[in-house]
């Protein structure tokens, strides 16, 4: 994947992979903006701490995002007031009111340098048949007690037919946050190691026995603040949710911008945020997981630089998150059968307020204490599955699964930087020519499910269609809930495909 804006604007901090064994009082998995954030609230009260990333610091969902802080999510209240009521809509927008305080706070008091700026948000659309939705929206807003403005025009000059503005929200650079944060869990004495995925968990007594990089790891609580939690346990995330990518470009404009943020609700869905004088984060282009059309994309960007007049951009990336198909995020214990293994997701792409939201809760969790926003954002709740749209995304996935058996094969040459499936004795591969001529070939059938992936043609990546994990040309595994990379055809052994249903138990001798 290409790599954002944010996670080059500055170099990066480098932790060494874990090389051996621990014993923990919690594992957090995870080095995003929740995995930090609750590292960095639990180490006020314990240093007895290990973070693991599979990667880097930030770079997953976390460090790809708009530098949005925001509790305008979109047009979700009225949506959450039908499905959950008014007073569930009223403690999701008070919960992300707090976060982006508490945000504010984790600066100051540690006087973070990063670009952190307030502005206004708008909430449009150019379509007449969406004016009700706004309409709805700002509704629910006056229902809430939120403060807003219904308006027709920004400081944008893009028109729009109905909009919503709120005032003193704000943006930052999300990848300086997390280093921040990182240098103060440093200072705290906790443990980070990066380059150290997790390879497999067990349940141990009263704890867990995590294996990472040939090492283990014994925890009395795991914190899995990924982007799919890295155990299911029989409480089926992978159907409450479903993955959805979003692109990013950052352009260069010749005029002075306002600082404000802006999100369209149309289809297309388009986001902008000005993020310096002459430099505008646009957003676009979102689309499920092993759907990407090449044309579609080009045609994104081509209406970014005609709408701008502006040149390419050098800085263009996606983003990929989950969204709960009753708009909430999914946040607290695995079960009851095992309440100190706790999760984290669904934040449905805005997960700059959400992580802190989901940090304090899951501290609260792990410290056994209260907190008001449990129950609503409990990963048991029932509602998600009672969504119409849940019922109809998982008939699509099944689909999609059973559609990806019977994969499209060519045996037209292969050209530099192509990707495409073909049959190795029945079974299916994916081929793909480098730039230098290198020929990889790996077993692309997901590991997690089953489902054959699809080649991404604007990353270069092998993309699931059924729940969206994501592995490079190479067979490296870049996005779950997979957790396994893909066999390379040398290794002579397929996939071992494993939803992590069951959750095994330690034997002891």
């Amino acid at each position: 994947m290409n790599q954002s804006y944010w996670l080059n604007r500055q170099a990066a901090k480098q932790y060494a992979p874990l090389s051996s064994d621990q014993h923990v009082h919690t594992l957090i998995v995870g080095a995003g903006l929740t995995g930090l954030t609750t590292a960095y609230y639990l180490s006020a009260q314990t240093t007895n701490i290990a973070v693991v990333e599979a990667d880097t610091i930030g770079y997953g969902t976390s460090g790809r995002n708009t530098g949005k802080i925001s509790f305008q999510h979109g047009a979700i209240y009225h949506k959450l007031i039908q499905t959950h009521g008014i007073e569930a809509a009223k403690a999701y927008y008070t919960a992300q009111q707090e976060a982006m305080e508490s945000i504010h706070a984790i600066i100051c008091e540690h006087h973070f340098t990063l670009h952190y700026e307030r502005c206004d948000a708008f909430l449009y659309t150019n379509q007449s048949d969406n004016i009700e939705i706004i309409r709805q929206e700002y509704e629910a807003y006056q229902n809430l007690g939120i403060p807003a403005q219904y308006c027709e025009q920004s400081g944008f000059p893009i028109p729009f037919l109905a909009g919503i503005r709120i005032n003193d929200q704000a943006g930052y650079d999300p990848y300086a946050y997390m280093l921040g944060l990182s240098d103060v869990l440093d200072a705290r004495g906790i443990a980070l190691y990066e380059h150290s995925p997790v390879n497999a968990v067990e349940k141990d007594g009263s704890g867990w026995k995590v294996s990472v990089n040939n090492h283990t790891i014994y925890a009395q609580n795991i914190v899995s603040a990924t982007m799919t939690p890295i155990l299911d346990g029989f409480s089926f995330f992978f159907a409450k949710t479903y993955p959805s990518l979003s692109h990013l470009a950052l352009l260069e404009v010749s005029h002075p911008l306002q600082r404000e943020m802006l999100y369209c609700i149309d289809d297309p869905m388009r986001s902008y945020h000005g993020i310096q004088a002459n430099q505008l984060l646009c957003g676009g282009y979102a689309h499920g997981a092993g759907e990407e059309d090449a044309q579609a994309y080009q045609a994104w960007i081509q209406s970014l630089h005609q709408t701008w007049d502006t040149q390419p951009s050098k800085w263009v990336w996606d983003s990929q998150d989950l969204i709960s198909y009753d708009h909430l995020p999914l946040i607290g214990s695995l079960s009851d059968t095992h309440p100190n293994f706790l999760i984290a997701c669904g934040y449905g792409k805005w997960g700059n307020t959400n992580a802190n939201v989901a940090a304090k809760l899951l501290c609260a969790i792990l410290l056994h204490q209260e907190s008001p926003y449990a129950e609503l954002f409990s990963p048991s709740r029932l509602t998600a599955f009672t969504k119409g749209k849940c019922l109809r995304m998982n008939i699509k996935t099944a689909m999609n699964l059973l559609k990806s058996q019977f994969p499209a094969v060519s045996d037209a040459p292969l050209q530099v930087q192509e990707g495409k499936c073909v049959l190795i004795e029945g079974h299916p591969y994916g081929m793909y020519l480098d730039e230098h001529n290198e020929l990889y070939i790996v077993d692309i059938r997901c590991p997690h499910m089953g489902c054959v992936c699809s080649f991404n043609q604007v990353d270069h990546t092998w993309d699931c269609p059924c729940h969206g994990s994501r592995f490079g040309y190479d067979g490296r595994i870049i996005k779950g809930p997979a957790q396994s990379a893909l066999h390379e055809h040398h290794d002579n052994q397929h996939n071992h495909v494993d939803p992590k249903l069951f959750i095994s138990k330690t034997k002891h001798s």
